[in-house]
């Protein structure tokens, strides 16, 4: 069989009461949507974490977010990206082992470094970029002049250092600077066309307004509104480009689109003439309808190029939706919390060639996460040793709601604020456990009978004595159990260790033996979840962790 081509579309901030096919929601006509869906299978059960950054650490590694360099994910160019170690990205494995042609577009939101410094005889001391750059005098307000790099040179750690042979992207989508696109790595703009961007609204191209949020550097051509037609066009090249150079590889498009994150800026019309702003009651619903049409011109173009068939279609999403009051939100909470809203997320999944068309899969969860081990069994391919650790294949959950073995049975969310975390929850089966760190108590809640997660039935749980009630009982501890130990704080194993990777496969070691070199820590991904104290990723975060339980 052919391998297929793969496009995966993420959306920014849209959750699954935005969208048809969830909760009657039909605010905003969508029907290349409606379409993608019944030409395939709508995950009713899925999931991201409540952020963007980590989701996209977790969609793109396979991993939960804490195995990442930084458990909330990295957010802007300075450093380096979330990938720690010998992780591999998606594109790297795919790149690699299958042989695709590989390429980003859009927010990246998962780090990069600086490209190199600048020599000091590059060093022109009438310009405003300062010299020498360190940690500490970082120019968090003139990324681009005030520090002194070489920006004719590749961000280090970018797309193009995990795995993407091509990219067109931005750090952080519209939201802060800088407000530039980077090809291939590289600035696509010269030095001279940086100005700072104040907070405000400005004229756009596009007919309506870009519109600023946060100040900051970027490109004098900076336009918010045009920005997910720019994607649009670029991935549409990107088909081409490939279908004459490299026809007989399959490709890996990964689109993230900018729609609907703020500062809401739709255009007056989209690339086909048809308007956006105005359509709807606000810039918000605007926007929604906006995404549509992008989805729409990426699928129809395969359609037309006659690669349906041989090309696997995603749709997703990178969080919960925003704090809105539309018809249809049954969900509690949105982007950012602990609860369903902040994490439940669309999920469409089309290829015609294998799934099924015009169904939907319910009776089961699952995460971004598990979108790489999926991939990687439909491909053929074998994951990448000390990679998407935190990824199990749903890939005969496509094809049959049936088929639920081997499936996950706990999934792990978490919810972190600057300085530590808010909570975190475990799905098993049906019931869901959240720690809110913030109210300091614990919630047991059925989604079965209560999606908008309102009774909170631990206490029912905590009591029980007869026999089938005390199963229940067991069942919660061992929630309470399985979430420390996937969590980022693990409890020391205590005892023996038995390694799983390298010529020391099978063998039995304790902490101690960790202890001696630590760097053994980085060749066993077990180090770290059984011997914490010396392998943890997360000493800061792990030092005020909360209790186990209320």
């Amino acid at each position: 069989m052919k391998i297929p081509n793969i496009l995966l579309i993420l959306a920014d901030d849209v959750g699954t009461g935005d969208v048809p096919g969830y909760w009657g929601n039909n605010i905003v006509e969508m029907p290349n949507l409606m379409k993608l869906q019944s030409e395939g299978v709508t995950f009713m059960d899925a999931h991201s974490t409540p952020l963007c950054a980590p989701s996209r650490y977790m969609l793109l590694s396979g991993n939960y977010a804490h195995r990442g360099v930084h458990y909330n994910g990295r957010w802007n160019i300075r450093k380096q990206n979330n990938f720690r170690g010998k992780q591999k990205s998606l594109a790297h494995m795919l790149k690699r082992r299958a042989g695709y042609h590989t390429a980003a577009f859009g927010k990246w939101h998962l780090g990069a470094g600086l490209p190199p410094l600048l020599s000091t005889s590059d060093f022109d001391a009438s310009s405003s970029i300062s010299f020498p750059l360190s940690n500490t005098n970082f120019n968090r307000t003139h990324v681009i002049t005030g520090n002194s790099v070489d920006w004719s040179q590749p961000i280090s750690d970018g797309p193009q250092d995990l795995g993407f042979d091509a990219s067109y992207v931005t750090m952080t989508g519209i939201q802060n600077s800088p407000y530039s696109f980077f090809l291939d790595g590289v600035l696509d703009h010269d030095l001279s066309d940086v100005v700072y961007w104040d907070v405000g609204d400005y004229p756009s191209v596009s007919g309506q307004w870009s519109k600023i949020k946060s100040s900051g550097e970027g490109s004098k051509e900076w336009d918010s509104a045009s920005y997910n037609m720019i994607l649009v066009n670029k991935t549409l090249s990107f088909f081409e480009e490939h279908e004459q150079t490299r026809p007989n590889n399959p490709f890996f498009a990964y689109v993230a689109l900018g729609q609907v994150h703020i500062p809401h800026s739709p255009p007056q019309y989209y690339l086909d003439g048809s308007p956006v702003a105005g359509e709807y009651e606000n810039e918000h619903l605007d926007l929604l309808l906006e995404m549509d049409k992008a989805i729409g011109s990426l699928v129809t173009a395969l359609e037309d190029k006659g690669l349906a068939n041989d090309t696997i279609i995603i749709f997703s999403s990178d969080n919960g939706g925003l704090k809105t009051k539309y018809p249809g939100q049954e969900l509690r909470g949105f982007k950012g919390k602990i609860y369903e809203g902040g994490h439940r997320v669309p999920l469409v999944m089309r290829y015609d060639r294998m799934f099924p068309k015009n169904e939907t899969r319910s009776n089961h969860f699952v995460g971004l996460n598990d979108l790489y081990a999926t991939v990687a069994e439909i491909v053929g391919v074998k994951i990448p040793r000390r990679s998407a650790q935190d990824s199990i294949s749903f890939a005969s959950y496509i094809q049959s709601e049936k088929n639920v073995q081997g499936l996950r049975q706990h999934l792990g969310t978490w919810a972190y604020k600057k300085d530590g975390i808010k909570g975190e929850a475990i799905r098993h089966g049906h019931l869901k456990l959240v720690r809110n760190f913030r109210k300091g108590q614990d919630e047991l809640y059925d989604l079965s009978k209560d999606k908008g997660e309102t009774n909170n039935i631990l206490d029912e749980f905590k009591n029980r004595t007869t026999n089938l009630q005390y199963a229940g009982a067991m069942v919660l501890e061992e929630m309470y159990q399985v979430l420390k130990s996937i969590g980022p704080c693990p409890d020391e194993a205590g005892g023996d260790v038995v390694l799983t990777i390298g010529r020391n496969t099978g063998r039995v070691v304790t902490c101690d033996w960790f202890k001696k070199k630590p760097r053994r820590c980085i060749m066993q991904p077990v180090a770290a979840t059984m011997c914490n104290s010396v392998c943890g990723l997360h000493e800061n975060l792990c030092s005020k962790y909360p209790n186990d339980s209320m």
